[in-house]
């Protein structure tokens, strides 16, 4: 022991020899031990060098700033996570967009790959700083010899797929566009976002150009869609007076309308229809009938399920249009919206009424007219064709190749109704006639279908009971969260009150400094030691534990007050107590009454 302390002191004094004292400056050892990247380990041909931004700060520009062009002295660091499917143009053309200079990202337009081969990858065009979300995504296999007692992460938090696609709604309802040349305010709806990614003007289903706006209302912070009918000069008040009785129609199948006005507010004379806004849907023709891309599906048959919960989803809300004395009208494939998977919600109600009140038919023709254009609609879905009207005959022939017989005769009820009303014929023809015009209706339709009814119910239930169960977990989280909040609250609280000894008022100098009374005294105290045992716990070796079922059952515990007693130490490990949930709940609960106490002014 005594050689190797004596070798350890001439090595710190040859050292010390290398250092020489030159007026009071250390000059340090030769050049050879500067830490200098080796050319060996970091190849200068596999990383290319990162350009220079400064840092992002909210509220300025993310762009690089003049004076940086004006330092050719400044290192460039090594890029050692660079992407390799990544140019510099692109990156800078996508860090160029985050300040709304250039084209903003938009959550309602589709990616297209700018690279060759980039359809395997993610798009690089897309992405956004600071990313959407994290998600705890369950990585691996997962254990399926559990025993009843056994508990993974992911049971207690709600599907990774569920959870995404939450996320991505929630962002494209809360996306902004801060340099758009839309109006600041129309009526009171402001932050007006377009949903239409087809930037042309033409004329659409309702006879004017026609564009969809998200916009949030002054009134209750809610977010709405704004259908625009461009164009449009209001003749008879009647018509928006009318359209009042459309906004009693309550239907799950329908999109809810809410409100219609005129003006200039888009700098001409426009009609505005407001209704509900479902983020991230897509109607009917872009899921089935896509535009720009090479059919290379043509072999693909929509399962006769899919179109029997069509039927019996647009059949409700037929039913729920037509017993308020009203017709939809826009039964197409462009005005019915695809929230979710196969879940069907007829758009558009209400425009045309406005739109075409002075020439308006009867409404049971109109009605009929609905029927028609449903059977059309589906057997358009079932042949893949969005032209079936030229040949109806046709394209149920292809239809009965790949579908029952049942569906076929339910299409032919649809597209043929019955020419005459049962009361136009003899009383020896009644009996003969298998249906009449009268019978012509919705209420028929579904009464024919009602086995089909049912299982779309019992479908609609299960689903119900699938997303109950994923609420109950995410309804223990907020407990948790509720008591996690409290105990961060108590713990550790400065002194925010503090009287000085010549005045009542507040001195500002002595805010925040520590207090006696939330120090490590009283129940304070112990409720420390019971957060270190719950989130700092290590075992024997002085690694820490993560244990989520540990750190799960204890808060549980506590929020239950059971009377297990518990061994609390410090962390110097020269207290120990020994305390109960029941107590540790006492002392919280009075701790947490007191801050509450304090926290309002009348109670004090």
């Amino acid at each position: 022991m005594r050689s190797h302390r004596k070798a350890l002191a001439c090595r710190q004094r040859r050292q010390q020899r290398r250092v020489s004292h030159h007026e009071g400056s250390v000059t340090p050892a030769g050049s050879s031990h500067s830490k200098v990247p080796s050319n060996e380990f970091v190849p200068s041909q596999a990383f290319q060098p990162a350009q220079q931004f400064n840092e992002f700060v909210p509220g300025q520009s993310f762009l690089p700033q003049p004076q940086i062009a004006q330092q050719p002295n400044v290192p460039t660091p090594i890029n050692a996570f660079a992407d390799p499917f990544l140019n510099q143009q692109t990156i800078q053309h996508t860090i160029a967009g985050l300040d709304g200079s250039q084209a903003q990202f938009s959550a309602f337009q589709p990616s297209v790959p700018t690279l060759p081969n980039q359809s395997y990858y993610q798009d690089t065009t897309g992405f956004k700083h600071p990313l959407n979300y994290h998600l705890s995504a369950a990585v691996g296999p997962r254990r399926d010899n559990m025993q009843p007692y056994e508990r993974a992460s992911a049971d207690f938090f709600i599907p990774d797929d569920l959870r995404e696609e939450l996320h991505k709604k929630a962002d494209a309802a809360l996306q902004t566009f801060a340099n758009s040349t839309l109006p600041q305010q129309v009526e009171h709806f402001h932050s007006l976002v377009a949903l239409d990614t087809n930037n042309q003007k033409g004329q659409s289903f309702f006879g004017y150009p026609s564009w969809v706006y998200k916009a949030t209302s002054m009134k209750d912070g809610h977010i709405y869609a704004l259908r625009r009918i461009a164009g449009f000069r209001l003749t008879n008040e009647q018509a928006i007076t009318s359209f009042n009785a459309w906004k009693r129609v309550n239907s799950a199948s329908i999109v809810k309308v809410h409100d219609a006005f005129t003006g200039k507010m888009f700098g001409d004379s426009s009609l505005v229809v407001v209704t509900d806004y479902h983020p991230l849907s897509q109607n009917l023709a872009e899921k089935h009938f896509p535009q720009g891309r090479t059919n290379r599906s043509g072999n693909h048959v929509v399962p006769e399920n899919d179109l029997w919960g069509y039927i019996v989803q647009l059949g409700n809300a037929l039913k729920a249009i037509h017993e308020a004395g009203l017709a939809a009208k826009t039964v197409t494939a462009s005005k019915i919206l695809v929230t979710s998977k196969n879940r069907l919600r007829l758009n558009g109600c209400g425009v045309l009424d406005i739109l075409q009140y002075e020439q308006r038919p009867q409404t049971t023709e109109l009605q009929r007219m609905d029927l028609q254009d449903l059977g059309r609609l589906i057997l358009s879905i079932a042949v893949r064709n969005p032209s079936v009207g030229q040949n109806t005959e046709k394209a149920l022939q292809l239809a009965h190749r790949a579908y029952s017989e049942r569906f076929i005769a339910c299409l032919q009820w649809l597209l043929s109704p019955p020419v005459t009303s049962r009361d136009d014929l003899s009383p020896a023809h009644q009996s003969n006639q298998p249906s009449s015009l009268d019978e012509y209706n919705v209420t028929t339709l579904l009464n024919n279908i009602a086995d089909k009814v049912i299982s779309t119910l019992d479908s609609a239930l299960h689903c119900e009971d699938e997303l109950t169960n994923y609420l109950s977990r995410e309804l223990e989280n907020g407990r948790l969260f509720r008591l996690l909040t409290k105990i961060n609250v108590i713990l550790e609280r400065p002194e925010s009150v503090a009287t000085s000894s010549s005045s009542t008022t507040t001195n500002p100098s002595l805010l925040n400094q520590p207090s006696s009374a939330w120090s490590e005294t009283g129940e304070r105290y112990y409720l420390k030691l019971f957060r270190d045992y719950v989130f700092h716990q290590v075992d024997h070796n002085g690694r820490p534990v993560l244990d989520l079922g540990h750190i799960i059952t204890c808060l549980n515990k506590l929020d239950a007050g059971v009377d297990e007693n518990i061994q609390l130490v410090s962390r110097d490990e020269q207290d120990m107590l020994i305390a109960s949930y029941k107590e540790i709940k006492r002392g919280f609960e009075s701790a947490w009454a007191e801050l509450s106490k304090a926290s309002t002014p009348s109670r004090r």
